[in-house]
C-alpha cells in the first residue's frame, strides 16, 4: 500500500503513521523515502528513523533498497557512528566506494577500525586505496598501518582490481530509465532553449504564498526532472537559485559545474558547495582555483572545512583566515590532524 503513495501528503501520512503497517513495513517504508526526491519528506524520514534501534535499521536492510536510500542511510551511519549499518550496505551490495571517502566525514577510529578490520571492505576499497590510506594517514596512523596489514592478508587474486569496480567507482546515484548517463561531455550547440520565465527569473517566486511556493516548486523540479542532459547543463547556467538549488547536487559533474558559470550564482551557494563533503573532487579543485569563486571569506572557511579539500589547498588558505576561526579549526574533528596543527599555529 506504501508503494503507491505519490504525493507529498500521502508519503508524510505514512511517516507520521497514519496508515496500518505493520513494524517491518513501517519501517522499509521510511527506509524508502529516506531516499526520495523531495527534500521535506527526507528530512521527515530521517527524523523518525533516528527513533529506531541501529539493530532494527539493518535488519530492513536488502539488496532491493534503492540506491538513494542507501545513500541517506550511510549518511545516517556517519551522523551515528554505526560502522555494522555501513557493513550491512556492503553486504547487500547497496554501498557505493565513493560514499565510503565523502559522506563519512569523521575522525572517529572507533568508527573506522571495524571497518579497516572488515576484509570485504578492505577488498571493496582497493580500487582507491591510495585514497584511503591518506584519509586514514590524517586520521591516525595506527589505523593506516591496519589498512595496509589487512590487505597484505588478502590471496594474491584478491588484489586485483576488476574492470567493473573501477568503472562504477564515485557513482551516487543509479541511473533511471532514459537518463543520459554523464560520461561525454555535451557539447552545446546555436540551439536555442526557449526556458518558462519560473525558471529563469529571480522574481518568479515573489509574492507567492507559501503553499502556492511550493506547489511551484514541484513544477520546477518536475520541469528539470523531465530536461535532457544538454537542456540541464544550459538551465545551469542561466537558471534562477530554486533551478540551482537542484541542478547543484546533481551526481554529474559537467552540471555542477554549469551551476558555478552561472552568473547569479551567490556566494552563500559557492560556499556550501565547497563545503559538501558530496561535492566532487574536481568541482572543488574547480573552486579553490578560481579567484572568482573563491574570494569569499566563507568560501575559503568551507573549503578548508571540507575533508575532500587536498590538504595543500587547505593549508595554503590558512593564511586568510581569522584568529577566532583558526581556533576552531584547531579544535574541530572533521579535519585532518596536520590542518588543526597548522591552524594551532597561526592562531597563536
Amino acid at each position: 500500500m506504501w508503494k503507491q503513495a505519490t504525493t507529498q501528503q500521502q508519503k508524510l501520512a505514512i511517516i507520521n503513521g497514519l496508515l496500518p503497517l505493520t513494524a517491518n513495513d513501517y519501517l522499509s517504508a521510511l527506509i524508502h523515502l529516506s531516499g526520495d526526491e523531495d527534500e521535506n519528506i527526507v528530512r521527515a524520514s530521517m527524523d523518525r528513523l533516528r527513533t529506531f534501534q541501529s539493530n532494527k535499521i539493518r535488519a530492513m536492510i536488502t539488496p532491493e533498497v534503492r540506491l538513494s536510500s542507501a545513500r541517506s542511510l550511510a549518511k545516517f551511519a556517519s551522523e551515528r557512528r554505526d560502522s555494522a549499518i555501513v557493513i550491512s550496505l556492503l553486504e547487500a551490495g547497496r554501498l557505493e566506494i565513493d560514499w565510503l571517502l565523502t559522506l563519512f566525514v569523521t575522525n572517529d577510529q572507533a568508527f573506522w577500525t571495524p571497518l579497516v578490520s572488515h576484509r570485504e571492505l578492505v577488498k571493496f576499497s582497493l580500487p582507491r586505496k591510495d585514497d584511503f590510506l591518506r584519509l586514514f594517514s590524517a586520521i591516525n596512523l595506527v589505523l593506516a598501518d591496519l589498512y595496509t596489514e589487512q590487505i597484505s592478508y588478502l590471496r594474491e587474486d584478491e588484489k586485483v582490481v576488476q574492470p567493473q569496480e573501477e568503472e562504477v567507482q564515485g557513482r551516487v546515484e543509479e541511473v533511471t530509465e532514459g537518463e543520459e548517463e554523464d560520461e561525454d561531455v555535451v557539447e552545446l550547440d546555436d540551439t536555442i532553449f526557449d526556458f518558462p520565465d519560473f525558471l529563469t527569473s529571480d522574481t518568479a517566486f515573489e509574492g507567492l504564498s507559501a503553499e502556492d511556493m511550493l506547489e511551484q516548486r514541484k513544477t520546477v523540479a518536475e520541469m528539470i526532472r523531465e530536461m535532457n542532459m544538454g537542456e540541464k547543463v544550459k538551465i545551469a547556467m542561466l537558471g534562477n537559485m530554486e533551478v540551482r538549488k537542484i541542478l547543484m547536487k546533481d551526481p554529474r559533474k559537467q552540471i555542477v559545474m554549469a551551476v558555478l558559470s552561472n552568473p547569479r550564482i551567490s556566494d552563500k551557494e559557492v560556499a556550501a558547495m565547497a563545503g559538501d563533503p558530496a561535492s566532487s573532487l574536481e568541482v572543488i579543485s574547480h573552486i579553490s582555483g578560481s579567484k572568482t569563486l573563491s574570494k569569499n571569506y566563507q568560501v575559503k572557511l568551507a573549503l578548508i572545512n571540507n575533508p575532500k579539500t587536498p590538504i595543500k589547498t587547505a593549508l595554503a588558505l590558512l593564511d586568510f583566515i581569522r584568529i577566532n576561526d583558526l581556533k576552531n579549526l584547531a579544535k574541530s574533528r572533521n579535519v585532518p590532524n596536520v590542518i588543526k596543527v597548522a591552524a594551532a599555529k597561526r592562531a597563536k
